[in-house]
């Protein structure tokens, strides 16, 4: 698709104007463009960023599991706005569930070997940057954005208490993600990692495409803006290389190559290029119209690729605002330490109805946490081995406890 690029003394209103009439859904790649062309010190500083990770692409990550404390800014400007928790909580959950690759969809033949456990977990903040307590939500009345009432990417204006927004947490401390009303066919957008603006890094998401209960339309009402917009925030670009040729390129080998973003829908039998990565060697797949950095149905997205898990933890490795997260104690509240410091296990794990736990020692009573830090079952046990029933649960991420572990724990996936 053609983006302009444009010139100091271009409006933000030229940029909207041609976004709306492209039906752009993530203004990501337009913004960055749009600043590559103007804004020196950002071309230099994304240079460096790009560079630095191409060299750690394939280096090995430390942390088996990085959990990323969130912040959820609710600008509203009337009550529908102001979404519930259920409404955030739901999009938290499918974040969860598709950065761990946990999603239940038929991918092709071609496609289904590389779908990938980024290995990222959402959770939403339990402690502030004041160090209290804290359900991970701030909420603020606001008279809408400087472009008519509306929210733009070019201003920020949703990142900011100065500009009818909401300022941002400690952006290496804490994913902070907006939700207002963005201007008409904008979904959302995100910040690469590498930008100098640190004060407005993170994603914002129009609120009618968060989550998917409550305030959203049927559209989108899977979560996945949410999903495609911390993929770019993490380092990816869009699967078709922002190009209307087959020349256009996210950098990834696994991806195939595509002409323009997909449409609407689920056009899975659509192969728009020949010429493939030598990763494909001979053979021609279609595009993959269902990764979640295309513009498909949020009903067809379904898979990260190996390749995207790959560039997506090198920036996670060496940004240095991405870096902070791992030390981060936004979710200090839950106790989570890694599973191999735990003194029991826990198979099969994701799971749908049930699990075994077992231990060298006695178990004793275990406790099962949401991603609250709120107690969601107790049970107590004797001996090394017990299954526990987890159907009435809803999906999403648990920590599961054994009192005689201490604060040793095990993270599980409900699917």
């Amino acid at each position: 698709m053609k983006k302009l690029l444009l010139t100091l003394t271009c409006s933000s209103l030229v940029v909207l104007t041609t976004i709306g009439q492209q039906n752009e859904k993530c203004a990501t790649h337009t913004k960055h463009n749009e600043r590559l062309a103007s804004d020196a010190n950002y071309a230099q500083a994304m240079g460096a960023a790009q560079s630095l990770a191409k060299k750690n692409l394939n280096a090995s990550k430390e942390k088996s599991i990085l959990t990323i404390p969130v912040v959820v800014h609710v600008v509203y400007k009337n009550a529908a706005q102001n979404i519930s928790l259920a409404q955030i909580q739901s999009q938290i959950d499918v974040l969860n569930t598709d950065y761990r690759g946990v999603n239940i969809a038929t991918l092709s033949p071609d496609f289904d070997s590389l779908k990938a456990d980024i290995e990222v977990e959402f959770c939403l903040a339990t402690v502030d940057p004041s160090g209290n307590p804290t359900d991970g939500i701030t909420r603020t009345s606001s008279t809408g954005g400087t472009f008519f009432g509306y929210f733009s990417p070019f201003n920020d204006d949703i990142k900011y208490d100065s500009l009818n927004g909401k300022n941002a947490w400690p952006t290496d401390k804490y994913l902070n993600l907006w939700v207002g009303e963005m201007f008409p066919g904008l979904l959302g957008y995100a910040q690469f990692p590498g930008d100098p603006k640190v004060n407005a890094d993170g994603v914002a998401i129009t609120t009618t495409a968060f989550g998917t209960t409550g305030n959203v339309d049927p559209v989108s009402a899977q979560g996945r803006t949410a999903t495609h917009e911390v993929g770019h925030w993490m380092g990816l670009y869009h699967i078709w290389g922002d190009e209307d040729a087959c020349d256009g390129s996210d950098t990834i080998p696994d991806t195939p190559n595509a002409t323009a973003a997909s449409n609407q829908g689920c056009e899975i039998t659509r192969n728009s290029c020949s010429n493939e990565d030598p990763f494909w060697g001979v053979h021609d797949p279609n595009d993959m119209v269902q990764n979640y950095m295309d513009y498909s149905s949020d009903s067809c997205m379904a898979l990260f690729t190996k390749g995207q898990k790959a560039r997506m933890w090198s920036f996670l490795s060496t940004d240095p605002r991405r870096l902070g997260l791992a030390t981060s104690n936004g979710c200090a509240g839950l106790g989570i330490k890694e599973e191999n410091q735990a003194n029991f296990s826990v198979s099969p794990n994701p799971s749908a109805t049930s699990f075994v736990v077992e231990s060298f020692t006695d178990l004793g009573t275990l406790l099962i946490y949401n991603t609250f830090g709120q107690e969601v079952m107790k049970i107590e046990t004797s001996g090394l081995k017990t299954t526990v029933n987890i159907s009435e649960l809803e999906k999403g991420i648990y920590i599961v406890k054994s009192i005689k572990s201490g604060t040793n724990a095990v993270r599980f996936i409900k699917i």
